[in-house]
């Protein structure tokens, strides 16, 4: 998801998913298949589509997903978390928006992944390398490695997250627009990421329903943007059926005042789209001004 300036938050914490942005992405099955691992020069290495350009990925099950800055320029500066078989480390990278992505017939729609120099992998297999496809979207894909058979194998459906924080990664990646929309004061775009029965309570007041909800986001935060910087940690997450609820902490920073507080939120997936169902903020310091809201 991502923020809602100071007083909600619509996505993960920075750096969930490197390690995590890349699994939360909506899944499209076309049918079971076997993909060929070609090689450069010893890697295993497969061609995949994204938003139909082909490139070659090379297939690390000990890493997560990864670009190569030198193919995707586009894209913001960030801090993430990033998994090899070294370990798990912070490192400065682009997030980089993908509108599809395509292996075989599975298609994930929606991603956000890091971008990173990985131009020394290539000039030491002498290929270019377009990018890792890490274990968090083979595992989403339910793609089996047969390195005798050099072939990849494509599970007939794509796995489901099993566990709340799985699910919370999936959310995630869809409702990180609504992230993008607040700081830009795009209020259409924020609307339909809103449940139609909304409810948002704030030391200003309650509020209920799409229109009302973003009419006082407009009025209180978004009259700053772009002018916005937002931080957020999630504590607990837990999942009903087709719900979560997720506590948070939260701090943002616009022209006026730096507020920090806590939060709750409950988001539903219906239709298979996830939407913002209800808003519980607590009390806000103003730092900036030296008052307590």
């Amino acid at each position: 998801m991502g923020l809602l300036a100071g007083w909600v938050w619509f996505g993960g914490a920075p750096g969930a998913l490197a390690q995590g942005q890349a699994g939360a992405a909506t899944s499209i099955d076309t049918g079971g298949d076997e993909i060929p691992i070609e090689k450069c020069d010893v890697l295993p290495v497969v061609r995949v589509k994204i938003d139909g350009t082909e490139m070659r990925f090379l297939l690390d099950t000990g890493a997560t997903t990864i670009l190569n800055l030198g193919s995707f320029t586009t894209g913001r500066s960030k801090e993430i978390s990033v998994t090899s078989w070294s370990g798990t480390a912070a490192t400065s990278a682009k997030e980089v928006r993908l509108p599809a992505l395509a292996l075989g017939g599975h298609e994930l729609r929606d991603l956000r992944l890091p971008a990173i120099d990985l131009s020394p992998i290539g000039k030491a297999c002498g290929a270019k390398i377009d990018g890792i496809l890490g274990v968090d979207l083979l595992d989403r894909m339910g793609v089996t490695i047969d390195l005798k058979r050099q072939v990849a194998s494509m599970a007939t459906e794509p796995k489901e997250p099993t566990d709340a924080h799985a699910m919370y990664g999936q959310m995630e990646g869809e409702m990180h627009r609504c992230s993008e929309a607040f700081e830009k004061g795009d209020a259409k775009t924020l609307e339909e990421c809103f449940d139609p029965e909304i409810v948002l309570y704030t030391p200003d007041g309650e509020y209920r329903g799409r229109k009302e909800a973003v009419e006082y986001l407009q009025k209180r935060f978004m009259k700053y943007a772009p002018d916005l910087c937002y931080r957020m940690k999630v504590q607990d997450v837990k999942s009903f059926g087709d719900a979560l609820w997720y506590s948070y902490e939260y701090e943002i920073t616009e022209p006026a005042e730096h507020l920090t507080g806590h939060g709750m939120s409950m988001c539903r997936r219906t239709s298979g789209k996830w939407h913002v169902l209800n808003l519980h903020n607590s009390q806000v310091v103003a730092e900036a001004a030296g008052l307590e809201k």
